[in-house]
């Protein structure tokens, strides 16, 4: 099962998109445990109808509807963005804007994907379908940026593919896809874990570059039954390991070996991957304070270490980490 559950799907397309979503949609559950958020570029008839939405909803298992402004969205639904209207995403509801245009568009698969990014992070899943222009390729970079995954429909079988070729030319993309495949992903990655993990099982890195402390203090972490890691003494060796490894937590001195400072280090692991750092430090100074309120600081342990402050920090990171992530 997976480790992290993937309930927000923002799904994008253009020309020849609009019988791609209606199949996906017919492959999915109306128990999908995730919410789904559909950006279509596409025009009005004459009398302002929007005639996809209407077919969609009585056409699919999953349920499907007109996005409403300021309305809390909910899981084993589908929302589609008006026509020339934004949808964003933010803290559980929806939002609709009259915003500029682009790429020549609105809806703007972009302003839908950058949004859902920036709130919910690992937690989404972007798609990308059939299209003439390179709307979504910058919202799925933004997707992959905060943590989240990026899947393309097969150019192979799209009507129109230059939307799903430029994201594969410019974005890491987790995979490329016929659609019913991606249905069958998407349930996938939406499933919840099998069961909450043990905080005591909490996976932790440890960034120290004096090899005696930081030592010691994985001897500390695994007698109180946490799964370290590694340690490593730069903030270059610790980004590199986070991005492999996915800690569920680091604790991160401030004055590094290599050129990154831990401030620095932290920042650069919370803006690809959303992983919450404590730091580790005997620098108490208000210098030294200021700067670490220039990252997102989810707690601050002194140095020399009691293994009470430690576990206390933990827990709360953990703990303020997994109520921002429901």
């Amino acid at each position: 099962m997976n480790p992290l559950q993937r309930d927000i799907i923002v799904l994008g397309g253009s020309a020849g998109a609009a019988r791609s979503v209606q199949t996906l949609l017919q492959h999915l559950p109306p128990t999908l445990p995730a919410a789904l958020f559909i950006s279509l570029h596409r025009g009005s008839t004459p009398d302002g109808l929007d005639t996809f939405t209407d077919r969609l909803a009585g056409s699919t298992r999953l349920p499907a509807g007109s996005a409403q402004d300021e309305q809390r969205f909910r899981t084993g639904y589908a929302y589609v963005a008006p026509f020339d209207q934004h949808l964003l995403i933010e803290n559980g509801i929806m939002r609709l804007e009259r915003s500029p245009m682009e790429h020549h568009a609105r809806p703007c698969i972009d302003v839908l994907f950058k949004s859902a990014a920036a709130t919910y992070g690992r937690r989404v899943i972007g798609v990308l379908l059939s299209g003439m222009s390179s709307d979504g390729s910058a919202g799925l970079w933004h997707i992959k940026k905060r943590g989240g995954l990026a899947i393309v429909q097969d150019p192979e079988e799209t009507v129109f593919r230059a939307m799903p070729d430029n994201a594969i030319a410019s974005v890491s993309v987790d995979g490329v896809l016929a659609i019913e495949d991606i249905a069958s992903r998407l349930i996938d990655l939406s499933a919840p874990p099998a069961a909450p993990e043990s905080r005591a099982s909490s996976r932790i890195l440890i960034v120290e570059d004096e090899s005696v402390i930081a030592t010691g203090l994985q001897r500390s972490l695994t007698k109180m039954a946490y799964d370290v890691i590694d340690w490593v003494p730069t903030g270059e060796a610790a980004i590199e390991l986070a991005e492999q490894e996915r800690p569920d937590l680091v604790l991160m001195d401030i004055h590094l070996a290599g050129a990154l400072s831990g401030v620095d280090t932290a920042r650069r692991i919370w803006e690809r991957l959303q992983i919450p750092v404590v730091y580790c430090t005997a620098h108490t100074d208000l210098e030294t304070l200021a700067a670490v309120q220039t990252s997102e600081s989810y707690g601050y342990v002194a140095k020399p270490f009691q293994s009470g402050a430690v576990r206390a920090a933990i827990e709360l990171a953990l703990a303020r980490r997994e109520r921002e992530l429901r």
